[in-house]
């Protein structure tokens, strides 16, 4: 199951994304199926189950079970970092942490 941070370009925090996170953090290309939005954002898309969550100060946690294939977890992971960029401003960085 890959695991990936997702943080900003210059080490800041990111700013307050307020109560609804799939609006911020569902990648809107894919089909997916919120399973849970409060402080933490679990969604299902086909097979893979995304779990974000924040844990380090100025970093989201994702982690991506079930995924047909490790590329088509980055892709949902890369899609999150880009629309979380957008709705703040910032320049998001995104890696893989453990396979």
């Amino acid at each position: 199951m890959p695991e990936y941070t997702i943080s900003t370009a210059d080490g800041d925090d990111w700013p307050t994304l307020g109560t609804n996170l799939a609006a911020v953090l569902q990648p809107r290309s894919f089909e997916c199926e919120i399973l849970e939005d409060s402080d933490v954002l679990t969604f299902r898309s086909g097979t893979a189950t995304v779990c974000a969550s924040w844990e380090l100060l100025g970093t989201w946690y994702v982690d991506v079970e079930d995924a047909p294939s490790s590329e088509a977890a980055d892709r949902l992971v890369a899609e999150m970092a880009r629309q979380l960029a957008q709705a703040t401003g910032q320049q998001a960085i995104h890696c893989r942490v453990t396979d």
